[in-house]
């Protein structure tokens, strides 16, 4: 076996985990969840996909039912844009952002998979500045082959369970 197929899946991956070490993302930890505490719903954003991973079966608006279905069916409401905006104290959306890069091949992709809620911060020496900002994430790095990639929404539905998991665990329900 040449020594480039053998190499492929790391060369491919390698990239992909740079672009996350660069950024300090909050994880799913005691603290994270707690930013979670009282949040009554979320929007869901998807960042819009690259061309190659929309050709070969993977789409934002699977990716987008697959993660409101599963809110609903946990009882966590699912936000418009506008009701997000207008009546929601910290403007909470989930962020789901996949990365994805294609073997010279073409026949495996390395996928970066990241799950976030994100919600308006304040600096507490000065409350007047506000920003959005992560406060809980999780993410998957791997790769699956071209004709497979459609079955990654999968793993984005792992990821969406873990915030599910996470919120729960600060939001519980009511008996």
């Amino acid at each position: 076996m040449p020594l480039s197929r053998i190499l492929s899946p790391a060369a491919l991956v390698l990239p992909l985990a740079l672009l996350t070490v660069g950024r300090a993302p909050a994880e799913d930890s005691e603290l994270s969840r707690n930013t979670m505490r009282g949040v009554q719903g979320v929007q869901v954003v998807v960042e819009d996909l690259k061309d190659g991973a929309r050709q070969d079966g993977l789409n934002e608006k699977d990716i987008q039912t697959d993660a409101e279905l599963k809110l609903r069916l946990a009882g966590i409401k699912v936000l418009t844009q506008s009701q997000q905006r207008v009546t929601t104290p910290g403007f909470p959306f989930l962020y789901i952002h996949v990365n994805t890069m294609l073997n010279r091949g073409g026949t495996l992709y390395a996928v970066n998979c990241e799950v976030s809620l994100i919600q308006e911060v304040l600096l507490a020496r000065d409350p007047s500045i506000s920003y959005s900002a992560a406060t809980w994430s999780t993410t998957a790095v791997g790769t699956i082959g071209k004709d497979r990639l459609p079955q990654e929404r999968d793993s984005i539905k792992d990821l969406v369970d873990q915030f599910l998991n996470a919120y729960l665990a600060v939001n519980p329900k009511s008996e």
